[in-house]
């Protein structure tokens, strides 16, 4: 496993667009970029359309789950996750797609994101913090009705609501206002990710 992920850390290349320092004011301005292309996927949650996102956790799925099914680029899953995977990377963050090795999910999973911050120290809790442009931000009950069911990536703060940069939300790329009432914090990437 360390092995693949050396691997990907070294394949992860940002765009020729970015530089090659990370910083969350980068991350907020691709993000938003990239939702309002207002790309949709298909009815399996594919397509070509939006592959630039699925892309970035297959190898990854397909490990974690011991399986080759999510080489099928037919094959779709929920890809709010991998929308703000791509767009870190785009930033320059490199970072594993599963940074916590023990942990049961790939950064495919709202938990993953929740608990490898929480794990090393970056999330900071939705009652008390300030959040920021470029913070990731982890929802509870937005897509499925559960806790930390979607994620998003914040650009403004108003003090009504958080406007978020997200994909698939309704299977799809966009901009979306998001009340602090359904936060589950602030995943607030250090610049060394």
């Amino acid at each position: 496993m360390t092995d693949w992920i050396e691997t990907e850390r070294t394949r992860m290349k940002p765009d020729s667009k970015t530089l090659s320092h990370p910083s969350r004011r980068k991350l907020a301005s691709i993000a938003r970029q990239e939702a309002e292309l207002q790309l949709r996927g298909n009815a399996n949650r594919a397509g070509s359309a939006i592959e630039r996102y699925l892309s970035v956790f297959r190898e990854a799925l397909n490990l974690n789950c011991e399986t080759t099914r999510y080489s099928d680029l037919n094959t779709g899953y929920r890809w709010c996750c991998a929308f703000v995977y791509y767009c870190c990377l785009q930033a320059g963050f490199r970072f594993p797609p599963k940074p916590e090795l023990d942990y049961r999910y790939t950064l495919a999973a709202v938990p993953a994101w929740h608990h490898w911050a929480m794990t090393d120290g970056f999330l900071l809790p939705a009652d008390s913090a300030t959040p920021e442009a470029g913070d990731i931000v982890p929802f509870n009950c937005v897509d499925v009705g559960q806790p930390l069911d979607h994620i998003g990536i914040a650009l403004e703060i108003t003090p009504a609501f958080v406007l978020c940069a997200e994909g698939g939300n309704e299977n799809r790329t966009g901009l979306f206002e998001r009340p602090f009432t359904c936060i589950a914090g602030y995943v607030r990437l250090p610049q060394t990710c």
